[in-house]
């Protein structure tokens, strides 16, 4: 669809698009025609690192109810690339397409059929599911998560471990969830009483949003365990904690759903090779623009945030105050303990 604007003799025009991001600005001379607009906009083009990173359609609408568009999807991770680019490095990830918005079609993609120098790169995998060779993306520069969010991947979902080891993974996953009509305060004190017990063991631990209903701990590991070591150890503090709260914690049941008890249910299956976890600042195609983001041990103490309080608007001016509240999880290297 297109608007048609008139042009006149030496008539200075322009049009902006999505809040000021990009400018027509120039004179021309008297023509008998139109000048044919997108509705979406003209494509914006960026200088990112020697990269020219082509954004089409900027003004198309992403989040019809906050008015939030593509442009502003990718705005915010040209502001958060340098502080994700270190959870991303080295990593296979999965990324979520959503071409025509969030309310739109949507697909996975994690088998890339070629690389992208500078910007994607790939390796190797075999899928045994599948019984063949994927060639997953391996994001290696700034430039390359501008470049995948200007294609419309609004997500990104990261392994827990790095295309170096593939096979160990450098952290355990404690995935907290939750059906959406239960009070987001249980996620909070459940994630609370994990992290006492885990620091009761001596193991230190993250915890940020998942830009849903609930909560990611991460656990740094040294990068020498099975991931069905992982797995198991995982599913055993899940055990230990539904014993000692039985009212708030569960464990996935037969059905494989995490969303369905009213309790708060320790995924510990997020610990396999080829599942990902929504990866630290990304943003979630969910109402709000949420993003999943790291919080503080002592804001889960007090209740005092909600998930919609993280979004694609208020997070880089958090970070900005904050610092990059899980810098310590790339450098802290631990070693599983026993369950008490």
């Amino acid at each position: 669809m297109t608007i048609l604007l008139p042009v006149k003799k030496r008539e200075k025009f322009y049009k902006k698009i999505s809040k000021g991001a990009v400018f027509i600005n120039k004179f021309v001379r008297y023509l008998k025609t139109y000048v044919v607009i997108p509705k979406e906009g003209l494509p914006v083009h960026w200088q990112i690192d020697g990269f020219d990173i082509e954004i089409k359609y900027p003004g198309k609408m992403f989040w019809h109810e906050e008015g939030l568009t593509k442009l502003d999807l990718v705005t915010y991770y040209k502001k958060m690339a340098s502080i994700m680019m270190p959870y991303l490095e080295g990593r296979p990830v999965t990324l979520h397409y959503f071409p025509q918005g969030i309310h739109g079609i949507s697909f996975y993609k994690r088998d890339f059929k070629s690389v992208i120098p500078g910007l994607v790169e790939t390796f190797p995998y075999h899928e045994i599911s599948q019984n063949k060779i994927i060639n997953v993306p391996v994001v290696v520069s700034r430039a390359g998560i501008i470049y995948l969010a200007s294609k419309a991947c609004v997500e990104f979902h990261t392994w827990a471990s790095k295309i170096a080891d593939i096979l160990h993974p450098t952290w355990a996953v404690f995935d907290l969830d939750i059906d959406m009509e239960s009070n987001f305060q249980k996620v909070l004190e459940a994630a609370d009483l994990i992290n006492e017990y885990l620091s009761s063991l001596g193991i230190k631990s993250f915890v940020k949003t998942s830009g849903g209903s609930g909560m990611h701990i991460l656990v740094p590991l040294t990068p020498e365990y099975e991931f069905k070591v992982v797995k198991d150890w995982v599913k055993q503090v899940g055990v230990r904690m539904q014993n000692i709260h039985p009212g708030l914690f569960a464990m996935p049941g037969k059905s494989n759903k995490t969303h369905e008890t009213g309790k708060v249910v320790i995924d510990y299956r997020q610990n396999i090779i080829t599942r990902n976890t929504a990866s630290v600042y990304t943003v979630r195609a969910k109402k709000g623009a949420t993003v999943s983001t790291p919080v503080t041990w002592d804001e889960v103490k007090n209740n005092s945030f909600m998930p919609a309080d993280f979004n694609l608007k208020t997070v880089p001016q958090r970070v900005e105050e904050k610092g990059d509240l899980f810098k310590e999880l790339l450098e802290l290297k631990q070693k599983l303990p026993g369950i008490k």
